[in-house]
């Protein structure tokens, strides 16, 4: 590969053609996270491409034993309904933070990918830091390309004033102009741990945009403090292992996430 060249390599040719591609990258409270492992497990989704670069870390992903690239693509079975609708689930998911400078050249590329796939609508999750923790759900608000729009009054998402940036603010920078649908939902949680609450709230606020799949997510609130330690680990090693290298050691979403 070329230095400063991402690609994305499919491992296995599956029908996209219609479906929802949730991006969970890592951001405040891990809710992006959080929420698209979440999704990935719960649904059984299947590996279908994953990304690389030589500006990513050094980081590989072991399940069961086996690597995996940090940056992965899963798709959940097509389920169809009696009126013979279908819905597809598709989950992006990362276990590093890019290179800041990487950010709008991987939004472009994951909207030329998925528009080659035909993918209906693209929903990208951040956090917003709070300071403490709050009484009862996390507030969700949503922004959107002009293509979207319609989907914040449809789905009455309290839509958000101000900016955002990080991966999700590189998705929607890419967006404008853009005939595919692309949707930001923005949680709010806590600046300094995983908040699993607020991934639970993000994922029901989803599932009205896939009503034939079912998203429980009471498992996600009833282990959110077993999920939020779980990620907590792999992070603070992957820390280690980068610090261990020389590299610098970075202290959560850093400043590309506001």
């Amino acid at each position: 590969m070329e230095p400063g060249e991402v690609r994305i390599v499919d491992t296995r040719e599956e029908s996209l053609k219609g479906a929802m591609m949730v991006v969970g990258f890592p951001t405040h409270g891990l809710v992006g996270s959080v929420a698209a492992s979440y999704l990935v497990h719960s649904l059984d989704m299947s590996l279908v491409a994953y990304m690389i670069s030589e500006e990513f870390p050094p980081t590989v992903i072991m399940e069961e034993g086996i690597v995996n690239a940090p940056v992965r693509f899963y798709a959940s079975k097509l389920v169809c309904g009696v009126d013979r609708s279908c819905d597809q689930l598709l989950v992006v998911i990362s276990d590093i933070q890019p290179p800041v400078g990487m950010l709008n050249q991987l939004g472009r590329l994951l909207l030329d990918w998925a528009e080659g796939k035909g993918v209906q609508l693209v929903v990208a999750v951040e956090g917003q830091p709070i300071e403490a923790e709050t009484r009862g759900d996390a507030r969700i608000v949503a922004m959107a390309n002009r293509a979207a729009a319609p989907l914040l009054e449809k789905y009455r998402f309290d839509a958000a004033n101000g900016v955002v940036t990080g991966l999700a603010g590189g998705l929607l920078l890419g967006a404008i102009g853009r005939a595919t649908p692309v949707l930001c939902l923005v949680a709010q949680a806590h600046k300094d741990y995983p908040d699993a609450r607020a991934a639970a709230k993000v994922i029901e606020t989803i599932n009205p945009l896939v009503p034939l799949l079912v998203l429980d997510t009471k498992p996600l609130r009833d282990k959110a403090r077993e999920i939020e330690g779980e990620v907590r680990r792999t992070l603070q090693q992957t820390r280690e292992s980068m610090s261990s290298m020389g590299a610098a050691d970075a202290e959560g979403p850093g400043e590309m996430y506001r």
